[in-house]
C-alpha cells in the first residue's frame, strides 16, 4: 500500500510541476514553454497535439499550429512542407550538449504581454550571436497564452509563417 501510494504522490507532483495555472504570469508561461521543450535533452513539445498545444498557446495559435501539422502529413514523401525549423527555439540547429540560459524581460518601452527572451543555442557563441525571440501573450479564460513569437533577425512571426505555409498547401491542393 505505501507503494502504491508513493507512485501517485510521485505521478501527480510530477503532473503539478509540467502544469499551468490560470494564474502564471507571462514570463511565468514563456519559462514553463522552454521547461517542457528542451530537444538537445530529447524533450520536444508535440506540435501536432491539441492538448498540449493549448497550454502555452492561445486557440488561434494552436489551430495554426494543427493546420501546420495536417500539412506535413499530407506532403508527398521525399518533399519538404511544413515547418522547416523549430518554431520555438528559431531555429534549425543546436548544441547537443546546451547549456541553455534563458532570459526574459519585458520589453521597454513597457507593452503590454510583450516579452523578449535571449538565449544562446551554441555554448561557444557571443551575446551578440544569441536568440532574441519577442513573445506576445494574451490573458485568456485559461490564464496568459502566447499568441505570438517574433523572430527578430529574420524579421517575421511565427503566424506569418505558419499562415504562409497553410496558404501555399490549400493554394497547391486547387
Amino acid at each position: 500500500m505505501i507503494i502504491n501510494r508513493t507512485l501517485v504522490f510521485a505521478l501527480l507532483t510530477a503532473l503539478a510541476s509540467t502544469a499551468i495555472a490560470a494564474g502564471d504570469s507571462p514570463e511565468e508561461v514563456i519559462r514553463a514553454l522552454y521547461k517542457a521543450h528542451r530537444p538537445w535533452e530529447h524533450k520536444e513539445l508535440k506540435l501536432d497535439n491539441r492538448a498540449v498545444l493549448s497550454k502555452y498557446f492561445t486557440p488561434e495559435l494552436t489551430n495554426l499550429f494543427l493546420k501546420n501539422a495536417q500539412v506535413e502529413r499530407d506532403c508527398p514523401k521525399g518533399d519538404l512542407c511544413g515547418l522547416e525549423f523549430d518554431p520555438i527555439l528559431g531555429s534549425q540547429d543546436f548544441d547537443e550538449h546546451l547549456d541553455f540560459n534563458l532570459r526574459i524581460t519585458e520589453l521597454t518601452p513597457p507593452q503590454p504581454g510583450r516579452f523578449e527572451a535571449r538565449f544562446k543555442l551554441f555554448n561557444e557563441e557571443k551575446p551578440d550571436q544569441e536568440q532574441v525571440l519577442v513573445f506576445q501573450l494574451v490573458q485568456t479564460k485559461n490564464g496568459w497564452r502566447i499568441d505570438d513569437i517574433v523572430y527578430t533577425k529574420e524579421k517575421t512571426s511565427l503566424k506569418a509563417v505558419l499562415t504562409a505555409i497553410i496558404d501555399e498547401a490549400a493554394h497547391l491542393k486547387e
